[in-house]
């Protein structure tokens, strides 16, 4: 068996534990090749290395946006080349796990490793739907990434705030949003910061919708967003679909609906755009606005999604 650990050395699971890579590559020894890397660029080079050597298991270690970037350099490598897509392994060593929770096999990352490379033609994976996104830059550039949630107006402005405050997890997140919500009714500073519509314009279907600003705009084939945060309940659903999500409403009447996420439930409201759609995409006014991909920070002039390719990612049987 082939097997390849992609290990990001930026992420912060492995930043903040050193053992952890120290345990990486004593895994590794003999039974996989670990690649070390520190960047994007870094890591489309060793992509294209890895289906230069042959590949039958790709194990990726890391968070989110690990995961996210290197789907994104497979799916370039393997454009230019008539392959199929390797078995993926999703190892969190990140601070949340929200992509590995939905669609990995659960566990600890260690106690996974070892159980992959004990026995690797008995790993399970399993065909999971991704997103595309293209995204024109300001230089004009047009980058291509391929992902699982993506999302601007609150969910960009929701990041920030967490990065500014030392990106801390789950805790940390979990504290933004309950304050969030409780402001949200009475109209304090952070509620209004996050949840006040931010100025672009929809294109769904290649239709223009009523509006010069969200409040939110989420779409993603993963049902749980994190925190129990079901905004696309029906992520998923279909293949070559996915679920978008937008609301313009203000900061005093997205905030209160907090539990229909929650319960899986539509947020509704006056232009609201809850369906599955084969495209869409965001233009910003000006130079360029923020957008987030799988934890990972952006800014574009637009963006534009589609349904991206049916990855095999490592999973439980019988899901």
């Amino acid at each position: 068996m082939r097997i390849h650990i992609v290990a990001n050395l930026t992420a912060r699971g492995l930043l903040r534990s050193p053992a952890r890579l120290d345990a990486l590559r004593a895994s590794a020894a003999g039974r996989a090749r670990l690649h070390e890397t520190s960047s994007v660029a870094e890591l489309e080079r060793v992509m294209s290395r890895v289906l230069d050597d042959g590949v039958d298991l790709c194990v990726l270690a890391g968070g989110d946006g690990t995961f996210m970037s290197g789907v994104s350099a497979l799916a370039a490598a393997l454009r230019a080349r008539d392959e199929r897509w390797p078995r993926l392994g999703f190892l969190p060593m990140g601070t949340v796990g929200t992509i590995a929770k939905n669609l990995g096999e659960r566990g600890e990352p260690e106690e996974l490793l070892a159980r992959w490379l004990a026995r690797p033609e008995q790993v399970h994976a399993i065909p999971r739907p991704t997103l595309a996104l293209s995204a024109l830059a300001a230089s004009g550039a047009r980058e291509e990434k391929v992902g699982f949630i993506v999302g601007t107006g609150l969910v960009a402005r929701f990041f920030e705030v967490y990065e500014e405050r030392g990106a801390g997890g789950i805790p940390l997140a979990g504290r933004i949003v309950a304050r969030v919500f409780a402001e949200s009714f009475t109209g304090g500073p952070l509620s209004k910061r996050i949840l006040t519509p931010l100025p672009c314009e929809l294109y769904v279907d290649g239709d223009r919708q009523r509006s010069d600003a969200l409040s939110l705009l989420c779409a993603s084939v993963v049902r749980d967003l994190g925190l129990g945060m079901k905004v696309c309940y029906r992520a998923g659903e279909e293949p070559d679909r996915v679920h978008l999500v937008a609301s313009r409403l203000p900061p005093r009447h997205l905030g209160p609906r907090a539990p229909f996420v929650m319960a899986g439930r539509s947020i509704g409201g006056p232009g609201h755009v809850d369906r599955l759609v084969e495209s869409f995409e965001v233009v910003f006014p000006g130079e360029q606005g923020p957008y987030v991909l799988d934890g990972d920070m952006f800014r574009a002039k637009s963006f534009r999604v589609t349904a991206g390719p049916i990855v095999p990612i490592v999973g439980p049987r019988g899901d």
